[in-house]
């Protein structure tokens, strides 16, 4: 999306921008780390979203995760997993330290709802 509408120069700023930032050793290996971890909750959520729904004790609270769930029936968690390979190459493909710390933010976030999926489903 930046790519259609951002002008010329600006993406050429920005790959120039992202090019920089992969060539800091330390940037590519914390956004691997982030990336792999986030992976493992995205994971997660998709189980222990399955596991609050069956319990009966849970409904998907996101709208349009919902709609998905209704239209694709199991091939929601297709399209989720097909989400995080994207947001993860965005990443790997800009680490920059902000890109980084925002989607730390994000995974945390999303840990807290695998938390609360278990807890709604008396898991713990």
């Amino acid at each position: 999306m930046v790519w259609s509408l951002a002008s010329a120069k600006r993406r050429k700023k920005l790959a120039e921008d992202a090019e920089r930032s992969r060539a800091s050793v330390w940037r590519r290996r914390a956004a691997w780390l982030v990336v792999i971890v986030y992976n493992i909750v995205g994971v997660a959520d998709i189980i222990s979203t399955n596991i609050a729904i069956g319990s009966g004790a849970g409904i998907e609270a996101n709208p349009v995760l919902r709609l998905a769930m209704e239209q694709a029936g199991d091939g929601w968690m297709l399209a989720k997993l097909a989400l995080q390979g994207v947001i993860s190459f965005m990443v790997l493909w800009f680490p920059h330290w902000i890109v980084i710390s925002f989607f730390t933010l994000a995974t945390i976030g999303n840990a807290l709802i695998v938390y609360n999926n278990l807890a709604i489903a008396s898991v713990f």
